[in-house]
């Protein structure tokens, strides 16, 4: 992906002490904020769910994400995003709401000394859905780790219908053709 990096922050960038922090966006039905650094950041992204400016929180929930790789062709780019189990604030968050699909969006921000920054410093690294999640349990800990695909996920799947009752009355209301194909248990021979 292209970055319209300003010049602003190609200057930043090359400095000697760097000061980054990570912004992840979970598109959940109560959209959730989460920073990587150690202080809470107020962002009006452009992508959020809701409008207006949203605090990320440093709240020690979120760990890690893998490293996001960017490739000239065509592919699906998954990562997994690691936050601790031990607070289950995410998991119930995960458990209580219809979060497959749902989009997931990473920004990095370039900070100042003071931990200051302007939209500009700001880019996307990320911008994906959730295709899944597990609970890894360890003696004294455990993880939740969110598998995150790219935009591209479902780029080749074949949309088409089933064959069960409620498929066939979609496009043909009335008929009665596959109530049915359930019961059904020895393979149908077709042709001779």
């Amino acid at each position: 992906m292209g970055r319209d990096l300003s010049a602003g922050l190609v200057n930043k960038l090359s400095n000697r002490g760097v000061h980054i922090a990570d912004l992840i966006e979970l598109h959940l039905s109560t959209p959730v904020y989460f920073t990587s650094t150690n202080i809470n950041i107020d962002y009006n992204s452009p992508t959020a769910p809701d409008s207006g400016t949203n605090t990320y929180l440093a709240q020690g929930q979120f760990i890690s994400f893998d490293t996001v790789t960017e490739a000239s062709d065509l592919r699906v780019g998954t990562i997994d995003l690691t936050f601790t189990a031990v607070d289950t604030t995410t998991l119930s968050l995960l458990l209580n709401s219809e979060y497959m699909n749902k989009r997931v969006v990473i920004y990095r921000v370039v900070l100042g000394d003071d931990y200051s920054f302007t939209t500009s410093d700001v880019y996307m690294i990320f911008d994906g859905k959730i295709t899944s999640y597990g609970i890894q349990e360890q003696e004294r800990s455990a993880t939740v780790k969110i598998t995150v695909a790219s935009l591209f996920a479902d780029f080749e799947r074949i949309n088409g219908r089933k064959t069960n009752p409620t498929s066939q009355q979609l496009i043909f209301s009335g008929d009665k053709g596959l109530d049915f194909s359930p019961q059904i248990v020895k393979d149908i021979k077709w042709g001779t």
